[in-house]
């Protein structure tokens, strides 16, 4: 299919937008292309964007690292639909977790001489998931604001004089692969890892972690352990361990949240990495897990024991359910916000009686928290101020039995959301 482009009127659309802070023209070719008409199935599916600078006035924008972000009112983001031979849309990888969207992006910026262009690899993979050999088409569009560099201060306009827009209608075949093939598609992308002289690992990791394989186990383990460089976020390996799902990489991820191994010299990292294995752990929800989690409960503090008593809530296990209602009688008035969390987690109409007794708890924070919990398995709100009173929060949960004793026959709470399928 031959792509469509938008470039031929940039300099038109920049002169309409703002005045240039000369008589440069602001003007691009922006397009978006398959690197590769065929490709293996199972290897990584890359889509190319490049813009060039066609006119006489440098120009800027923002650039990152091509991840994924799930936020899709993003300006700037490139967006894909890619369909099969029958047209039907593929489904996509990445639903919402169940603790919601983690991680951050941080955005560098691009400066685009005359006569220069500018190249980004997206992994399709992040949009779509593969699972038949086949013809896919790929519909590619991106609205990339630019912004005029001034030749006298080198500072960038303060709004867009141009958005570079590019459209474009590609297609590309998967065919069968060997695993000797797959072996060496992933080998350069393997090396970058292993190799510690290389400081931008960062695509290298993002593919190994959106299409793990059985036989680099050992490289994801070893990007997530606590004593891996920082050149990469080991959450990310933590989450391709978790799409590989192969007994022996859920293990891993236990070992992780159980602190083995854990790096002394670095306990707020370990902290966090911990946490984020035992909410992969819940997402989950496989009962083997319940155990020994459960046994951490006695063990951990900090951002882990916080992370594990709200991810107690995602196992629908009567056993998660008691150690949450234990927690709500903790000397810890932290431990019973989290156990609040958790039971809210549950999603059940069984958990709102002892959540209506938590509006009676001494501290004003707790109540707020058991508030928020029943909002949010209810629907139902009632306002209770930041400070509130030990009186207004008794007038408070008087409305919410009085509620409860006309509705609790009638009331089924909503379906949570699905989470990530791991």
């Amino acid at each position: 299919m031959c792509p469509m482009r938008f470039g031929r009127w940039a300099t038109f659309a920049a002169a309409l937008l703002t005045p240039l802070p000369s008589l440069a023209q602001v003007s691009y070719l922006a397009r978006f292309e398959m690197e590769k008409p065929t490709y293996l199935m199972g290897e990584p599916i890359f889509s190319k964007f490049t813009i060039r600078n066609t006119g006489s006035q440098t120009f800027q924008f923002v650039f990152r690292t091509p991840s994924r972000v799930l936020a899709r009112e993003l300006e700037s983001e490139p967006r894909f639909r890619l369909t099969g031979a029958a047209r039907h849309l593929l489904p996509d990888p990445a639903p919402k977790p169940c603790g919601g969207a983690a991680g951050t992006v941080v955005y560098g910026s691009v400066t685009l001489p005359p006569g220069q262009a500018h190249t980004e690899r997206w992994l399709l993979d992040q949009w779509a998931r593969f699972t038949s050999p086949g013809r896919y088409r790929v519909h590619a569009e991106r609205r990339l604001p630019l912004f005029a560099l001034d030749p006298r201060t080198q500072q960038p306009s303060k709004r867009p004089v141009a958005y570079a827009l590019a459209l474009d209608e590609l297609s590309f075949e998967l065919v069968p692969a060997t695993d000797a093939q797959l072996r060496s598609t992933f080998q350069p992308f393997l090396e970058t890892l292993r190799d510690p002289k290389k400081t931008h690992p960062a695509e290298a990791m993002l593919v190994i972690t959106t299409l793990p394989k059985p036989f680099f186990l050992s490289e994801l383990v070893a990007a997530a352990s606590p004593s891996s460089a920082d050149r990469w976020d080991r959450k990310l390996a933590l989450e391709g361990l978790a799409r590989l799902g192969t007994p022996a990489a859920w293990k891993a991820i236990l070992a992780i949240a159980q602190g083995k191994n854990a790096n002394p010299a670095s306990p707020e990292k370990d902290g966090s990495l911990r946490a984020y294995a035992i909410l992969l752990l819940a997402e989950k929800g496989n009962a083997a897990f319940l155990p020994p989690m459960l046994e951490m409960v006695s063990k951990v503090h900090g951002e882990v024991r916080d992370s594990l008593l709200r991810a107690l809530g995602f196992f629908q296990d009567p056993r998660a359910h008691q150690a949450l209602f234990d927690q709500l009688h903790s000397e810890s008035s932290t431990d019973r916000m989290n156990a609040i969390l958790g039971l809210k987690n549950l999603g059940t109409k069984e958990t709102i009686p002892a959540l209506m007794a938590m509006l009676n708890d001494p501290e004003p924070q707790v109540r707020q928290v058991a508030n928020f919990a029943l909002a949010g398995l209810t629907g139902k709100k009632f306002a209770l101020s930041n400070k509130a009173s030990p009186e207004e929060a008794a007038r408070l949960a008087a409305d919410w039995h009085a509620w409860w004793r006309q509705n609790a026959a009638s009331f089924f709470p909503p379906r949570p959301p699905s989470c990530r399928e791991w």
